[in-house]
């Protein structure tokens, strides 16, 4: 499916979300690069966005691929393409080189600002939470945040997308309370961009900016 812009896909979701407005939900942003789209959801909504802050790390023996990401709060998470015991051998070979890119990984996570500087993790407890891309092809972003919110007491965790392809929508179906797309893709090569006509307008501190006050914007 394609969308004029990415706050055209926020508009035409939100019409399908209308049992979390007005419910004090949060909209847990995976993707930087969908912000604008979380925004326009938020404001239908009248729901809160939290933005997923983690940095990556290179996989030593297939530089193709990442090895897993690093969260906020130091935690290691595992790309959920490797098995635990793909990641044993890797470690046996590669464990200084591992422990160090963790380390430089935290490092830039400290040296960045931080995405949501006014929000309390404890506002997950008891609250709904929609997992949320405006294009998502892969399952890490869903792993981090389902880490993240492992210390927590959601109401309700939900996952919702724009375009999704069905191998990585299998997995939001099993690891929430239930997903709302606007359309499985098959397997694809093109970038989320292709899927919009027009691209973002703003930039991404704008963009942060506008999701940190998003009650301002709630229509």
């Amino acid at each position: 499916m394609f969308y004029p812009n990415r706050q055209a896909l926020g508009d035409q979701l939100a019409v399908k979300l209308t049992q979390y407005k007005d419910t004090d939900s949060i909209i847990f942003c995976l993707k930087k690069s969908s912000l604008l789209s979380c925004i326009e959801l938020a404001a239908h909504l009248h729901a809160y966005i939290y933005i997923l802050q983690y940095s990556e790390i290179a996989d030593p023996f297939d530089i193709t691929r990442n090895l897993g990401a690093i969260t906020a709060k130091g935690e290691f998470v595992l790309n959920p393409e490797i098995s635990q015991s793909e990641y044993d051998y890797i470690n046996s070979d590669f464990m200084s080189v591992i422990e160090e890119r963790k380390r430089s990984a935290f490092s830039k996570i400290n040296a960045e600002a931080n995405p949501n500087p006014n929000f309390d993790l404890r506002a997950f407890n008891n609250r709904n939470v929609l997992l949320f891309a405006d294009i998502l092809m892969t399952s890490f972003q869903i792993q981090i945040a389902l880490n993240i919110l492992k210390a927590y007491s959601p109401a309700k965790i939900a996952g919702t997308c724009g375009n999704i392809t069905s191998a990585i929508s299998d997995k939001f179906q099993i690891e929430t309370d239930g997903c709302t797309y606007m359309d499985i893709l098959p397997n694809t090569f093109f970038d989320d961009d292709h899927y919009f006509d027009q691209p973002d307008t703003y930039s991404e501190e704008q963009k942060i900016s506008m999701a940190n006050n998003i009650s301002l914007y709630w229509a």
